[in-house]
């Protein structure tokens, strides 16, 4: 018995002891985890904090125009956060913002996050070749790998050949059908986007009433940004009882945010399909966007109204039940476009489009896939034929002239260039040539952008213009406002970095006159060409990434190689440029 009941005291001790220490590892788990668990918590603010410093570091960049640094310290909510500014390039700057909590001396937890932005144009080349109303003159043996798209005709000699789709727009009248604009003291700012004296003017709308029935092809809107507002839906709506009818949507287009700047400019819009519109009826122009107080757009506004046919309203959000429309006074600024003749793609022999083709009239073609028009003849059609189908909508141009207004503003804002005679290694730009210049032969140079040249550029043979290095992964542009006259073996070459590039743009107009804006001779020059107002004639045996202008003569035997990287090129732009986070750069650590 007394063995017996020692053992009892032995096990009751071994017992109680194995439930002290399975309770003291439970409690010291259960602190163990709440220390986790706020330490968690803790990173999660402290990263929280990092971020928001990236947010104020991209929105005092773009409302100082680049002049923000950072900061060593701000208080926010349960910590404080610093900010650290570089350049990476002459077209990207690094951000690296830290967290802290709960705050920089003594922080219990920090986090840093490191972005890298950018300043600039975004230009999307989506196609080979982009033409205007001006339309695509092909000689013979072209070869374009790429689509097309043309606003105007296209017409081709023997043995050409388009490795993508081929599209031909239905032509816009060359004059508006509407128009409102004003000058001086009248003109005045309404706010899109915004709350503003505690109006939320997130939806805004102008109405009008088209002069002749037929397709709208196409509008502008008179708009400036403030910092970097999003892509946002442009809508042509019916009209009920004065205001926008929420179920007579009729047309639906992109307003991209690149085309606006911090200048007002009138700003294309064009449409996934024409709306056939009625004269003498009311129809409104929509502005849809959301609100951001940091991130906006602005509509300019003529407080004469002086436009006789449609009034403006605004509205919190247009597309609610029973939707509040509000008056404004004024009229905002807009051009509204109907449409003009059918257009058409019209071949002789041998003219192959690897893709579909999409066009009033076709005639004369061999297509490997499909055809959607309203008239073909003499053509073959490997894929499916699809009649009866509208004519396709314009599309805009990849730049507006708010864009090159912009990068003119930058160059005449730096020490003017002088140029007299070209030599190897020179650097020419940024800033303003008031003159013409000619390179002559032979010579290798870097370009520093934007330049910009008053008169005319005229490059013999054998020259190579290289856009400096610092630009990095960025594109460069030499601007003319005269004619671009090229002859033999002369390279427009970007940084080497990335799909960089550098781009040859004349603002010259051939519409009046017909006579080419961009004459390039005869084998061996490559570059990227724009002339929005002008005509290129792209010579014979060259070699291109991409040409966009009004119209384009493509003479003989050149060749286009579009390359997919020109989709999302970022230009170095003007003052008014707004920075924005490039995408894959968010780092924390």
């Amino acid at each position: 018995m007394i063995n017996q009941s020692g053992q009892v005291f032995i096990f009751g001790i071994v017992s109680t002891g194995v439930v002290l220490v399975t309770t003291l590892l439970t409690i010291a788990g259960a602190q163990l985890y709440f220390q986790n668990t706020n330490y968690t918590l803790e990173v999660e603010k402290a990263t929280a904090l990092a971020e928001a410093g990236v947010d104020k570091a991209i929105s005092s960049m773009n409302k100082t125009g680049g002049a923000y640094n950072g900061e060593s310290e701000t208080f926010f909510g349960e910590g404080s956060y610093s900010v650290v500014v570089t350049d990476k390039d002459a077209g990207t700057k690094i951000v690296e913002a830290t967290g802290y909590i709960p705050g920089k001396d003594n922080p219990k937890v920090r986090r840093t996050v490191r972005i890298e932005m950018s300043k600039g144009v975004g230009v999307s080349f989506v196609y080979g070749v982009q033409v205007g109303e001006g339309g695509l003159e092909l000689g013979n043996t072209n070869l374009i790998t790429g689509s097309v798209y043309s606003n105007g005709n296209i017409t081709a000699g023997n043995g050409n050949t388009i490795t993508g789709d081929a599209w031909v727009a239905g032509g816009p009248q060359p004059d508006p059908d509407q128009v409102t604009d004003c000058m001086g003291l009248s003109c005045q700012d309404f706010i899109v986007g915004k709350n503003e004296g505690g109006n939320n003017q997130l939806d805004v709308a102008q109405s009008f009433k088209p002069a002749s029935s037929g397709l709208l092809n196409k509008v502008s809107l008179k708009l400036k940004k403030i910092g970097n507002p999003p892509v946002i839906n442009v809508r042509i709506l019916k009209d009920s009882n004065g205001s926008p009818d929420k179920n007579g949507v009729l047309a639906l287009g992109t307003l991209f945010n690149s085309l606006v700047t911090g200048n007002y400019g009138f700003i294309d819009v064009t449409f996934t399909t024409s709306p056939s519109l009625v004269a003498d009826t009311t129809y409104w122009i929509l502005m849809d966007t959301s609100q951001d107080n940091n991130n906006y757009w602005l509509w300019q506004n003529d407080l004469e109204l002086s436009y006789l046919r449609g009034v403006p309203k605004w509205s919190p959000n247009w597309s609610t039940g029973n939707p509040e429309w509000n008056s404004i006074s004024g009229d905002l600024s807009f051009k509204t476009y109907m449409g003009g003749a059918p257009t058409s793609i019209r071949g002789q022999s041998n003219f192959h489009v690897n893709g579909n083709v999409h066009a009033n009239t076709i005639d004369s073609l061999t297509i490997d896939k499909d055809a959607y028009y309203q008239t073909i003849v003499n053509s073959t059609v490997a894929g499916s034929s699809n009649p009866g189908q509208a004519d396709p909508p314009p599309k805009v141009f990849p730049l507006s002239e708010a864009n090159i207004i912009d990068w003119k503003t930058q160059a005449e804002s730096l020490p003017p260039v002088n140029y007299s005679v070209c030599t190897d290694g020179m650097v020419l730009g940024p800033g303003k040539i008031s003159g013409s210049v000619d390179l002559g032969n032979g010579c290798e140079f870097t370009v520093k952008t934007p330049l910009y040249i008053a008169g005319n550029l005229i490059m013999n043979s054998n020259n190579k213009l290289t856009l400096s290095s610092e630009y990095g992964t960025a594109s460069g542009v030499i601007l003319v406002d005269g004619q671009i006259n090229i002859n033999t073996h002369n390279e427009l070459l970007g940084t080497g970095q990335g799909n960089s590039l550098l781009m040859a743009l004349s603002t010259y107009d051939s519409r009046v006159n017909s006579i080419a804006a961009i004459i390039i001779g005869n084998n061996g020059n490559t570059g990227v060409f724009y002339a929005s107002s002008g005509i290129i004639e792209p010579g014979s045996g060259n070699s291109y990434k991409e040409l966009t202008a009004w119209g384009i003569r493509l003479v003989n035997s050149s060749s286009i190689n579009y390359e997919t990287g020109l989709s999302s090129q970022l230009f170095s732009s003007g003052p008014t440029g707004s920075f924005s986070l490039i995408k894959g750069t968010y780092q924390v650590k």
